[in-house]
């Protein structure tokens, strides 16, 4: 039995796809990787990864995993104050949290418990994830949801995220 129930991870056999020849991490997201693990050998090198393949929120391990950085979402200027260092000792998993809100056809504010960290949420609406931002399905700011249509009575948000 892996130890990944206790992480929050997921083991998977065979390929994750795609996937870049540079990248020594799983890849997740259909361009870039987000939410994929990443490991770099050392600050030299979390500094150089390219901005084509960086997304705000993006969590790098750098020697062998000793220490974690997350990239910050701002406007990049290419050395260490890009990243932020995570205290891995304080960061939480929420799983399957139903957010706080009625489920009416007309609501579209929904809350969290907890702030989660940015990019971390993965939020299911009936099943099916959704996708943040401001020209997808929802935008979350601190604990707060706000979709752009409102989810239709019956339906199900179950919303899944790391916070500190």
């Amino acid at each position: 039995m892996s130890l990944f129930k206790h992480i929050g991870g997921v083991g998977v056999m065979g390929y994750l796809s795609p996937m870049h020849t540079d990248d020594t991490y799983a890849v997740t997201d259909p361009i870039y990787g987000v939410d994929g693990l990443r490991n770099v050998n050392n600050m030299d090198e979390l500094i150089c990864i390219s901005s084509e393949r960086r997304r705000a929120g993006m969590i790098v391990g750098v020697d062998g995993g000793l220490t974690y950085y997350k990239l910050k979402n701002v406007e990049w200027v290419g050395d260490e104050t890009d990243w932020e260092e995570l205290d891995l000792t304080r960061v939480r998993f929420v799983d399957k949290e139903i957010p706080g809100g009625l489920i009416n056809g007309e609501n579209n504010v929904y809350t969290l418990a907890y702030t989660p960290i940015p990019g971390s949420e993965h939020l299911y609406l009936n099943g099916l994830l959704q996708e943040s931002g401001l020209d997808n399905d929802y935008t979350i700011i601190d604990s707060t949801i706000t979709f752009y249509d409102s989810p239709m009575e019956g339906m199900t948000l179950k919303c899944s995220y790391r916070r500190v």
